[in-house]
């Protein structure tokens, strides 16, 4: 995922605020909670809608999400403010990011042919945390294209063990 600029200033800004305030965990969960509450529901055609003034969508954001930490819903509102509420899916990633490096954590996705048992998974963090200096927070993506193996992306870093990339290479080393 590309994160704008502005997503990454605005996700520093609120990780900086939440970690003074000892929030991170409370943030995050808001942030996770209202981005899956906005992929559900119509909130996000009423908050990207034109027509809708800013005072409207700020009573959508309210009436939705009532239960969120007050922090959380002012920075809602001050994105409303500032015309960049289509941001929040990138705001949100760049807030993870910065607080699981402050908890010296790292998010992977881990994309294989078949779902992964849990002493893969476990074998998988402790293999990474060696190679990265962190531990891993796994998301599991499922894809039978790939064949078998598994391709972990840290960050920027991609780590292609898939049976598919090791395939296509060696028919290019035949072609060669």
């Amino acid at each position: 995922m590309n994160i704008s600029l502005v997503a990454k200033r605005y996700g520093k800004a609120l990780f900086e605020v939440a970690q003074k305030h000892g929030l991170l965990q409370e943030i995050g969960a808001d942030l996770k909670l209202i981005l899956e509450s906005i992929a559900r529901s119509d909130i996000s055609k009423w908050l990207s809608h034109p027509a809708t003034s800013s005072e409207r969508k700020k009573a959508i954001l309210e009436n939705s999400f009532a239960e969120v930490q007050p922090l959380t819903k002012n920075f809602l509102y001050l994105l409303v403010d500032e015309r960049r509420e289509n941001e929040l899916t990138g705001i949100a990633a760049e807030y993870k990011r910065l607080a699981l490096e402050a908890t010296g954590m790292a998010e992977a996705v881990v994309t294989a042919a078949y779902p992964l048992t849990a002493s893969e998974k476990a074998e998988l963090v402790t293999t990474f945390a060696e190679i990265i200096g962190k531990k891993l927070v796994i998301e599991e993506r499922v894809d039978s294209d790939i064949l078998g193996g598994v391709i972990v992306q840290v960050g920027d870093r991609l780590y292609d063990g898939s049976l598919k990339t090791k395939l296509l290479r060696f028919q290019e080393r035949l072609n060669a």
